[in-house]
């Protein structure tokens, strides 16, 4: 299934429930994400009193440089080949882990995607993973609009996404 929601806290009330849900049929829950930006949003947003949460080494690595330096960043174990296997647990990993034999470690296990892509219906169908959140970390429609609004800008360039359709509407 394909989560989507306006609200970034429905979205990550949606990768709780999903977790749970994974519990419940024993399986351990692994979430895809960017290491930096997105996995920082998807482990401040996480329920900790569902089960315990690790980070890929790659995604342990940026947190605890951001922890470190002291910012106001949620202290995440890094899951190494010591860590007992649990059904309970997630595993925020990078998408380049996907398709990976490090998955297999985890079995039996679901996995699921957190990116502002989930949006568009032919990705949804195409990836490789059980569930897709679409969580972006780009600006919206609405945000776009906001900040064009906020600057008076008076030329804007439209660099990538619905370009013609956004550039039209302008």
């Amino acid at each position: 299934p394909v989560y989507r929601c306006k609200k970034q806290e429905d979205i990550l009330n949606s990768i709780n429930t999903w977790w749970k849900q994974n519990q419940e049929k024993r399986k351990a829950s692994i979430l895809f994400g960017y290491s930096l930006g997105k996995a920082q949003r998807i482990l401040h947003g996480l329920n900790k009193e569902i089960g315990n949460i690790y980070a890929h080494t790659a995604v342990y690595n940026v947190q605890n440089a951001l922890y470190e330096f002291g910012l106001p960043v949620y202290p995440v174990n890094r899951w190494t080949y010591d860590t007992p296997k649990n059904t309970n647990d997630l595993i925020v990993a990078p998408s380049s882990a996907a398709n990976s034999p490090w998955l297999k470690r985890f079995e039996p296990y679901s996995t699921g995607v957190c990116s502002g892509w989930m949006q568009v219906r032919g990705l949804q169908r195409r990836g490789n993973t059980d569930a897709g959140f679409a969580l972006s970390d780009h600006a919206d429609w609405d945000g776009l609009l906001t900040a064009i609004k906020a600057t008076s800008a008076q030329k804007v360039f439209v660099t990538h996404g619905y370009q013609s359709v956004f550039a039209r509407y302008l």
